[in-house]
């Protein structure tokens, strides 16, 4: 923040500002890939398991609190009003029960994912197979209003289109995804 508002002293436009915080959010996160590289699922999925409960409650609560959920929250109070807070205190406490009721059976089974967990249960690809359509289905709102903020949040930043945003946004989070997931 310090390099930024030095910057801006220097005369910088705002545009440019925008470029070199994007830009350096996404080498700092692009590093931090390639330094925790892996090939081991565990590694790369629960860190294995070396991560303390508190950090591990904060990034949960990260998850929670991304683009989708503001905009999901934001629309739903502005839509429903007070009554919109049902649904939203649902949809917090239906994360934390997933968590807390699901979790270790994903555990106890050796699966860090759903589907994954569906076909060691029942065996075969057909329950991991509908395991990973409804898992796409759940996930398609959810991934949608992702995509919406990663667009608005980088159109903002660097004064690009919002189609154009999008694609800096997900290309960003690609670079960052594909170094962390490279074998070494």
């Amino acid at each position: 923040m310090l390099l930024l508002g030095w910057l801006e002293q220097l005369g910088l436009t705002r545009n440019w500002i925008g470029y070199v915080f994007l830009l350096a959010t996404v080498v700092l996160y692009a590093a931090i890939g390639v330094m925790s590289r892996t090939t081991n699922a565990a590694e790369y999925y629960v860190a294995g398991r070396r991560v303390p409960a508190l950090f591990n409650g904060m990034a949960t609560a990260a998850d929670w609190m991304s683009a989708a959920s503001f905009i999901g929250l934001a629309g739903t109070l502005y839509l429903q009003g007070y009554t919109g807070l049902a649904f939203i205190m649902g949809w917090t406490g239906g994360y934390v029960l997933v968590a807390l009721f699901l979790a270790p059976y994903l555990r106890k089974f050796g699966q860090y994912t759903i589907p994954d967990f569906l076909g060691a249960r029942y065996g075969g690809h057909t329950a991991r197979s509908v395991g990973v359509v409804v898992a796409i289905m759940c996930s398609f709102v959810y991934l949608v209003a992702q995509i919406y903020g990663v667009g608005l949040i980088t159109s903002k930043l660097t004064g690009l289109s919002f189609g154009e945003g999008v694609f800096v946004g997900l290309a960003g989070i690609l670079v960052c995804s594909f170094l962390a997931a490279c074998a070494r």
